[in-house]
């Protein structure tokens, strides 16, 4: 592929006719005064947005409300044949390739299959990843050589496109993937397991897990036990109103007994009553006086005699009424007996109804007992289960990495003319720019536990260096070229950012580079600012000045005013979304 005119269907645009073969310079130069105008701002690098924009990139919202109705067009030729693509502003999901619509998607497989070699049921790789690899769409594509799109930093897709470029096999960093992906789902299963509220009360100890056969096994005796108790159970649908007659039963006999206990009290107290007897008695008292030789009056002793007389009246009177309420207490107390021997059978009958019986409340606990044992058995079954499973698949994984690492190290050696190849034209280009840094591209196997097949390096010592970063880049994208590994790409289309830090010898080294290898059959673009063209007059001699820069230059914009500009019209733009 090889890019031939890029233009608009405004009058004021100005169209950008490359060299089909060779060098095609895209100058900006100052030609006014103003210190605020300035060639970083004609349109240099909305050229590479242009072109990526008729080559299906995503939709651009500043395009569309900015460069309302505007229509752009890319004649390109592949393996000799031309094409022409068309992409309106307004309409920007839909693109046109000689003539024929086609959605984003179906343009970018059509150009895919003609550029690329990329290998059936392949992933994470695609056109519009791959062609940034000859025309780098962003500033930030050129901080580093394997660096082209932000999105893809570190991800699989860098490198599974950067390989593939390099002419590696990436179904093994595809296979390498899978396995990650597959080690990755088996410890989130694990986590998972972990997490499980039932689980976690049987492993929080430290020797948790190697008890899991005995635990399991206290869980199946449980299981029977209640499943026995269950199938033996008998529900009494009258269960609350028998416990209810029950308590009923039971309070009253304890209200009863109360009373009984009240009666044989006083019984007792009765039967103590009825044994006190009188201290002194009326000739007890006479014959105290007569041995103390003392003689009591008839009156006295008329008084005595009626005083016992009376006492005994009195103690006759309150036996009589001690017996009377003794034969009555007795005979309240035998009732009460009765009675609570009445209820008490009453009592045990309903309780060993009970016994006998359940309630449903107390069989629905005793099915969730069961029912809550069978699931932590489950459970613990299930984890066992899983662990050895885990355990067995991190062991094949493990196993199927070796085998990976020690077929990656196999192939690595068995594809040396390749990477030789391109260490070869890497040191080549390299040894251009310095005599005496030593350089190269290194190819080995990532045998970590990752998604990495590859440690892709290109090395120029000192890298660290000004303009190091680069001339690498340059170097590497070259080697890319030119090496042809899975694609037919004819150009490389770099933006004056490259150039950045390089000083007019190395300059003029790349010039010489690019137009050397131009001549085997590449197309090289770039875009220059007027004061490198300028520092190249001092180090070019006027024919190589010609030859390398003044009759290539295909295309001057200038802030001279906005018609000189790419578009012809003043218009801010931020086409790196």
């Amino acid at each position: 592929m090889r890019l031939i005119e890029l233009r608009a269907n405004k009058e004021s645009f100005n169209t950008v006719s490359f060299n089909p073969n060779g060098v095609s310079i895209i100058a900006a130069i100052k030609e006014t005064d103003n210190k605020k105008k300035t060639f970083n701002s004609v349109g240099k690098s909305l050229t590479i947005a242009l072109v990526h924009f008729c080559l299906a990139s995503n939709p651009n919202p500043e395009f569309e409300e900015k460069l309302k109705d505007w229509e752009f067009s890319l004649d390109f030729q592949i393996k000799g044949t031309s094409y022409t693509s068309l992409r309106n502003t307004n309409n920007q999901s839909d693109i046109f390739l000689n003539g024929e619509k086609f959605t984003l998607d179906k343009f970018r497989k059509k150009l895919e299959d003609e550029l690329f070699n990329i290998p059936p049921d392949s992933k994470y790789i695609s056109f519009r990843g791959l062609i940034s690899r000859f025309i780098r769409p962003y500033k930030y594509s050129y901080t580093d050589y394997d660096k082209y799109i932000k999105a893809e930093d570190k991800t699989i897709t860098e490198s599974v496109n950067n390989a593939f470029l390099l002419g590696l096999d990436i179904q093994r960093i595809l296979k390498k993937t899978e396995l990650k992906d597959s080690l990755d789902k088996v410890e989130q299963q694990k986590k998972n397991i972990e997490k499980d509220e039932i689980l976690k009360a049987y492993f929080e100890g430290e020797d948790a897990e190697e008890d899991i056969d005995i635990k399991i096994i206290e869980l199946e005796t449980t299981l029977k036990k209640l499943a026995n108790n269950l199938s033996n159970f008998k529900i009494a649908e009258d269960y609350t109103q028998i416990k209810s007659e029950a308590d009923s039963l039971s309070a009253e006999i304890k209200k009863i007994n109360n009373r009984a206990i009240k009666y044989e009290v006083a019984l007792k107290n009765i039967d103590r009553s009825l044994e006190i007897k009188p201290d002194i008695s009326r000739q007890k008292i006479l014959n105290l006086y007569s041995e103390a030789k003392l003689q009591l009056s008839d009156m006295i002793v008329k008084r005595l005699e009626d005083l016992e007389n009376f006492n005994k009246k009195i103690i006759s009177n309150r036996t009589k009424r001690l017996l009377d309420d003794k034969k009555k207490f007795t005979i309240h107390l035998h009732d009460i007996k009765a009675n609570l021997k009445i209820l008490s059978k009453k009592e045990d009958e309903k309780l060993q109804y009970l016994n006998a019986h359940g309630a449903l409340e107390e069989f629905t606990m005793l099915n969730k007992q069961l029912s809550d044992t069978d699931k932590k058995l489950n459970k613990l079954n299930q984890f066992k289960k899983l662990k050895g499973e885990y355990k067995d698949k991190i062991e094949e994984i493990n196993k199927d990495f070796l085998d990976e690492n020690i077929g990656t190290r196999k192939y690595l050696e068995s594809i040396k003319s390749v990477t030789n190849e391109n260490i070869i034209k890497f040191k080549n280009f390299v040894e251009q720019f310095y005599d005496d840094k030593k350089s190269g591209i290194t190819i080995i196997s990532n045998e970590n536990i990752n998604k990495k097949r590859f440690e892709i390096n290109a090395k120029i010592a000192d890298d660290a260096g000004d303009s190091v970063n680069e001339v690498k880049l340059f170097c590497y994208d070259w080697t890319i070229l030119t090496a042809q590994n899975n694609h037919n790409v004819e150009f490389i289309f770099h933006d004056s950012r490259i150039l950045d830090g390089m000083d007019p010898r190395q300059i003029s080294t790349l010039f010489t580079i690019a137009n050397n290898e131009c001549k085997k059959g590449f197309q090289y673009i770039i875009s220059l600012n007027q004061n490198i063209i300028e520092s190249l007059e001092s180090e070019m001699n006027k024919e190589d000045l010609e030859e390398y820069i003044t009759n290539n230059i295909v295309l001057t914009l200038s802030d001279k005013s906005d018609k000189d500009k790419l578009l012809g019209i003043q218009v801010d733009l931020n086409y790196e979304l």
